[in-house]
């Protein structure tokens, strides 16, 4: 029982004045998380269950406070906020709890720590001056109504204990509680679903109330509406499929019990996406997961990925199934609008996205399927906010990571890292490539094993392709390449631009479909205005158009170039890396700037693709060749020596890198699939990989000192996985906006605009759309574009601070130009003129 003066103690207040009660508030969210953990468990012990359910209740003890009460109804300040009081009563009425729950002190003060920290980031400790102030912030009347509430919420008949809790077990657990209390407290704070309720009403009753309640919001926010089929391993390819040798190790392979990490590593074009699919669909059967998330390097592999994965998911699951595109130019695309708007009317087994899942960038991740950039599943390892809801939310997926091979040292640390999370959490995941290093794979493997707690082992195999499983051991084995897979692509090498102009226009004049990759924009935009000079046309596409002008140029050149192109005959492509892994294109004839040995493989997997529907004796070329633009390795005069055949894009990667890259590759004298790819790449980056040329050395400490430096600052930016939640790492959170997954050159957001006489108005559709981004270093050598313009500062005024200040409006004339030295073109992109 309790009086009604704990119940009379506000927790949350609505627009209509009317407060909600607190000890209500907890009980509805204690509520939302019985509910969730009725669908799908959460510690596989039904009394240590119970024990997270009370702790969830009492996230919010803090409310009980003078503190709090006088800032909800008078709008006085806070120096203590609630979650920081709720942190310090359930240290100071932790006796109570251990006589409820049991357990030794240091594991309830873990799990106190994960629930009280649901506004972003855990509670510190502090000093004995400050506890006192606090303790006077609480007030008595606010202590006395806490201990009641307390063990009020204690009372509750629930089977609870945390006697056989290892202080281990509760450092992995405090990760995954703090991320289930923030869902669980974000449902509940709906007031559309917990609405206000009055004081009078005894506790057994309102815990009735707020269970009934709980599973009509859980289905309302479109959550656990699912279910993974039984036989769904058998529906991904369509019926009269003969699956492909990866394809077929993945539905064969036996599964270990437990968390899992699967390497497939296998050339472009093999399945490799349908093999992960038949796994991952394998896993959820097995009771690995309930989910699967994508992890994909770029918005538009995500926006690729999105089709494939709608068209899969009646034979992946039951029921209706939520599907959350995740990334931040999400809103643009047309699919997801449109599976968006299938809510509530969708056909059973059809995928949908309520507004709930959809409105939040971390929300989202707790669709049953969910596909977006890996930047999404990188902020769970960083001190951002919420970080433990995205862990949480992808411990219960297959993490399905693709083109792991493209991560620069930073990146491949924070992978390494959320494998480590993602094994410790109990979740599973796959890795995708076509060109991993062996050194990569050992690392991301090892990282994996040390999240399960096992002593860490290199994979001893050599083999291409090959399937690994890391688990409680380790295994691997080669996999038999597909059929058309395999083949010898000659390499030459050209010297310079005009010897690839004169290739390119002699291709085009025999009706190949052509594409000329370049390393850098710049570069890019130069080649279609040699071309046109010579009287060719070139389409053009990179990623410093606004998005509304990507998202068309993408469509036109998949309209073209893809699997079903047309009047594909005599044309020409000159794009940047955009067209290396993002889009699914068909070529004739490829020219490409020397790239890194990855790079370069897949580009060339753009070169005769669609074999089935463009046969040899239907392709206007003898057989296909890569033309790669580089100078001579064997005579390297200077450091310059890049810089002689490529102009901007020689610095767009480690000039020793390239040197080894032309070295292996101008020496096979191909690309032998697959039986030379592992050679080739590890002559690159392998430990045996030979020393840079005397006049390229300086290049080449630079390169080993930016690779120790990244990794360094990859693991001082992430969280400790060692650690419980509370720890110092995450003594203070930053939004998402503000802590990089990535590194390289920073970028500053324009958002482009047009005149509407007297007003401005967005390029594209919305602010969105028109937004391209641009080296900030190029930018800051203009002279800017003035943001105190008085229709700038009228089209910013309903934007948040934080977007106001750091996003660039830039008005575009009607001649194109922004400023002295920028302008824009809806064909061209954005152009310094002058740099």
């Amino acid at each position: 029982m309790h009086s009604d003066d704990i119940a009379a103690w506000p927790g949350k207040s609505f627009a209509s004045d009317r407060e909600h009660p607190a000890l209500w508030h907890m009980l509805d969210v204690a509520a939302c998380a019985s509910a969730l953990m009725r669908h799908r468990g959460f510690t596989g012990q039904a009394d240590q269950d119970g024990a997270v359910i009370l702790l969830i209740a009492l996230h919010d003890l803090g409310k009980f406070s003078d503190s709090f009460r006088s800032a909800l109804r008078d709008g006085a300040i806070q120096t203590f906020y609630h979650w920081q009081h709720s942190y310090r009563l359930l240290g100071l009425l932790d006796n109570a709890l251990a006589n409820r729950l049991g357990g030794s002190p240091a594991v309830r003060k873990m799990l106190a720590g994960a629930v009280s920290g649901h506004h972003g980031g855990p509670p510190q400790g502090q000093d004995a001056r400050a506890d006192r102030k606090q303790d006077r912030l609480i007030g008595e009347d606010g202590f006395a109504a806490a201990r009641e509430a307390l063990n009020a919420v204690l009372s509750l008949p629930v089977m609870a204990s945390l006697k056989d809790m290892t202080e281990a077990q509760a450092r992995r657990l405090s990760w995954r509680l703090s991320g289930l209390t923030i869902q669980s407290d974000w449902i509940g704070s709906n007031p559309e679903w917990f609405g206000p309720a009055p004081p009078g009403i005894a506790i057994a009753d309102y815990w009735r109330m707020a269970q009934d309640r709980a599973d009509v919001a859980i289905s309302a926010a479109g959550l656990e509406q699912a279910r993974p089929r039984p036989d769904a391993g058998e529906r991904i390819l369509p019926k009269g499929w003969a699956p492909r040798p990866m394809q077929e190790v993945a539905a064969t392979v036996d599964l270990p019990s437990g968390p899992m990490l699967a390497l497939v590593e296998d050339a472009t074009g093999a399945g490799k996406t349908e093999a992960a699919l038949i796994l991952a669909a394998r896993m959820m059967a097995s009771g690995k997961a309930g989910g699967l998330f994508f992890a994909l390097p770029t918005m538009a592999t995500s926006n690729a990925m999105l089709p494939r994965l709608d068209a899969a998911m009646g034979g992946l699951f039951d029921g209706r199934p939520a599907l959350g595109l995740t990334h931040g130019r999400a809103r643009q695309n047309a699919r997801f609008r449109e599976i968006r708007g299938r809510r509530g009317r969708g056909a059973e087994g059809q995928a949908a996205c309520g507004d709930w899942l959809a409105d939040d960038r971390r929300r989202i991740l707790l669709a049953e399927v969910g596909v977006g950039t890996i930047d999404q599943a990188l902020m769970g390892i960083l001190p951002t906010r919420f970080s433990t809801l995205r862990l949480e939310a992808l411990s219960r997926r297959v993490l399905i990571v693709d083109e792991a091979h493209g991560y620069d040292p930073y990146m491949e640390a924070e992978l390494s890292r959320l494998l480590q999370f993602q094994a410790m959490l109990g979740g599973s995941a796959i890795v995708m490539t076509a060109t991993l290093p062996l050194g990569m794979r050992d690392r991301l493997a090892m990282a994996f094993q040390k999240g399960l707690g096992v002593e860490p082992r290199s994979i001893d195999d050599r083999a291409y392709p090959s399937f690994g499983i890391v688990a409680g051991t380790t295994v691997s084995r080669p996999v038999a390449p597909a059929p058309d897979t395999c083949r010898r692509l000659p390499v030459k090498r050209i010297g310079g631009m005009d010897e690839a102009l004169d290739a390119l226009c002699a291709a085009q004049a025999e009706g190949a479909a052509c594409i000329w990759i370049r390393n850098a924009v710049d570069d890019a935009i130069d080649a279609v205005e040699a071309l046109r000079e010579r009287g060719v046309e070139a389409d053009l596409l990179h990623a410093r158009f606004a998005v509304c002008d990507r998202l068309r140029h993408e469509d036109r050149q998949v309209t073209r170039f893809g699997r079903d192109g047309a009047d594909r005959a005599g044309r020409i492509l000159v794009a940047t890396q955009v067209a290396e892994q993002s889009l699914d294109l068909d070529f004739d004839f490829m020219v490409s700037d020397l790239a890194p040995i990855g790079a370069l493989i897949q580009r060339a997997g753009r070169l005769w693709r669609h074999m089935d529907i463009r046969p040899a004796k239907t392709r206007p070329v003898a057989g296909p060749e890569l033309l790669v633009l580089s100078p001579d390795p064997d005579h390297v005069h200077g450091p310059r020596w890049l810089q002689d055949a490529l102009k901007a894009g020689a610095w767009v990667y480690p000039a020793d890198v390239q040197w080894r890259t032309a070295l292996a590759l101008f020496g096979a004298g191909a690309i032998e699939a697959p039986d030379g790819l592992r050679d080739l790449i590890e002559a690159v980056h392998g430990a045996a990989a030979p020393a840079a040329p005397e006049p390229l050395q300086k290049h080449e400490q630079e390169t080993i000192g930016q690779t120790i430096r990244e990794r360094q600052q990859a693991r001082m930016s992430m969280v400790e996985a060692a650690e419980p939640f509370a720890q110092s790492q995450l003594a203070r959170v930053w939004d998402d906006e503000h802590f990089p997954t990535r590194l390289g050159r920073r970028q500053i957001t324009l958002r482009l605009a047009r005149s509407d006489g007297d007003n401005l108005r967005p390029w594209g559709d919305d602010w969105t759309e028109s937004e391209v981004q641009v080296s900030k270093a190029r930018y800051d050598k203009t002279c800017g574009v003035a943001q105190d313009d008085q229709r700038i500062v009228a089209a910013k005024q309903a934007w948040p601070r934080w977007m106001r200040d750091a996003i660039v409006v830039a008005p575009v004339e009607d001649d194109g130009r922004i400023i002295e030295g920028l302008r824009y073109c809806a064909e061209r992109g954005l152009i310094f003129s002058t740099d």
